[in-house]
């Protein structure tokens, strides 16, 4: 390259570009080319006609892999075990700022909302079949499977039913009903049973109710019950969904994203287990002479009469089946070699896969832990319960907060609440009298005593207290309190002295990893 002459302002200009080597292409988005791999990657919206096809359709898939496919079942129940369990139960916290009340009349209050919902759970089932707890864990179930869950608050008389205290009940029903009439298709106000308003409010749901022996589909509306979706102030349709997008009036299955590989992985198990059942079969085919006949019919045995040459073979294969063969037939053993080498491995793999569509690791839902350490158990679980939080969240803020104002509302009407004097009436702050925390299912410890210390320490320096303690691990604090003052007055009345536990050094010897953690395969 020669260098250009002092002072030449052009010659300056074509160096500049020689060393630049041009104009520079631009960037291209290889999300939306149209080459390759993604020549035939073109979705398309569906509409809403479409979406009431394919709602059915998913729901009806995931039911039956939950159904048949163990793995399925797993990552549901086990979503559904931790998110409810054995039920989220309230404890009334009456906010003393907004009714101006004292902490002693906050108190008395509590405990009677408390006893009162306590009554309602044991008659909230409209069948009278299950405890509202029961109630509970079959609706956050039936989310996870069909994406969504139906329950009708219905009026039983407790004039007309002495063992009853409420009116209040609830009628649970499949998510599959709700749908819309083959006769209003064409409303455009109305979306998969869901009839909506202004800015797609939901102001009510079509339900079907076919008579004896008719299928859900072509339906006309004589066939549907109109439910609005409040009354006034009150519920009267508790139709619930954990949306992920905006104008997602249903729900999706949990199982949705990956039901084809839940699909498949479940038939690539079978057809190995039906293989190795077979390669267990050893078949022996023995040769017999042309003319041989002992008047039996064995397997394989042509019966008296008829011709060697149209003896038929079973079909079935059976543990240590013998045949008798034709002239000519010869001895010939079938090896197996299922299942292969690698299928453990790709089993883990792609149930590994399977099991983060759900959001949940591979350990939760295989139940396996051999291959875990503390560390990592401790990090996987600490990325669940994110996820378990967020449902539970879910579940308290649209649905439970809902159900527990409802029934302070008829204890309120019924007299069985402690109302202080001179505080402000329940219409007048209903939302500052039905504040509520709600304890979830315990999460289990990993390592008791490094959690217990933990809890120690974060006491000591502020950062924790004993309510949010129990409220972890599934506990009323308020409960364990009074355990505690009952306990105590046991000890002394029996003359007991309680020894303060001590902690002996902890000489366990345990397999540790590379990493110098505890080993939890044992």
């Amino acid at each position: 390259m020669v260098a250009p002459a002092p002072g030449g302002h052009m010659d300056r200009i074509a160096l500049a570009a020689q060393m630049m080597g041009g104009v520079v292409e631009q960037i291209r988005k290889a999300s939306s080319g149209h080459s390759g791999t993604l020549e035939n990657f073109r979705p398309r919206r569906s509409s809403r006609y479409d979406e009431a096809r394919s709602l059915d359709l998913v729901m009806a898939r995931a039911e039956s892999l939950v159904g048949s496919d163990g793995h399925a079942a797993s990552c549901v129940d086990s979503l559904a075990l931790n998110v409810a369990g054995p039920g989220l139960r309230p404890q009334s916290y009456p906010k003393l700022s907004a009714l101006g009340i004292a902490p002693e009349a906050a108190n008395d209050f509590a405990e009677s909302a408390e006893a009162a919902w306590e009554i309602w759970c044991a008659e909230a089932d409209a069948a009278d079949t299950d405890h509202f707890d029961d109630l509970q864990y079959q609706a956050i179930r039936s989310m996870f499977v069909t994406g969504e869950f139906l329950h009708l608050p219905v009026w039983l008389d407790p004039a007309k039913d002495p063992c009853r205290t409420f009116g209040l009940a609830l009628q649970s029903l499949h998510p599959a009903r709700l749908r819309t009439p083959s006769d209003k298709m064409t409303d455009p106000t109305i979306r998969a049973g869901v009839q909506l308003g202004i800015g797609n409010a939901p102001l009510g749901y079509w339900i079907a109710e076919p008579r004896e022996g008719r299928m859900l589909l072509g339906l006309t509306s004589k066939d549907f019950r109109f439910v609005p979706r409040k009354v006034g102030h009150r519920y009267t349709c508790l139709h619930q969904r954990h949306a992920s997008m905006p104008e997602q009036l249903r729900g999706e299955s949990l199982l949705s994203p990956a039901m084809k590989h839940f699909r498949d992985l479940a038939d690539y198990v079978d057809y190995e287990l039906v293989g190795a059942l077979i390669a267990a079969c050893f078949t022996v085919f023995i040769e017999s002479p042309g003319n041989s006949m002992d008047g039996q019919a064995l397997p394989g045995h042509a019966p008296s009469g008829e011709s060697p040459s149209s003896r038929r073979y079973p079909e079935e294969v059976n543990p240590g089946l013998v045949l008798r063969g034709k002239p000519g037939d010869k001895i010939q053993t079938i090896s197996n070699n299922r299942p292969a080498p690698s299928f453990d491995a790709f089993y883990t793999r792609m149930t590994r896969m399977a099991a983060a569509s759900t959001g949940q690791p591979y350990e939760i839902v295989a139940k396996d832990f051999s291959k875990t350490n503390y560390s990592s158990a401790r990090a996987a679980l600490l990325e669940v319960w994110k996820l378990h939080t967020m449902y539970q969240d879910w579940f308290i803020r649209s649905y439970l907060q809902r159900v527990w104002t409802m029934v302070m509302e008829e204890a309120y009407l019924r007299g069985l609440l402690v109302m202080p004097k001179n505080a402000p009436g329940f219409y007048e702050s209903t939302r500052a009298w039905c504040a509520a925390i709600w304890t979830r299912p315990p999460r289990g410890n990993i390592d008791p005593v490094k959690e217990r210390k933990a809890e120690s320490l974060g006491l000591e320096t502020f950062t924790e207290t004993r309510t949010g303690i129990c409220h972890a691990g599934g506990k009323d604090w308020d409960a364990v309190l009074r355990t505690l003052e009952r306990e105590d007055r046991a000890i002394r009345k029996a003359g007991l002295v309680q020894v303060p536990a001590v902690v002996a050094p902890n000489n366990r010897t345990q397999p540790e990893t590379a990493s110098g953690e505890e080993d939890l395969s044992e």
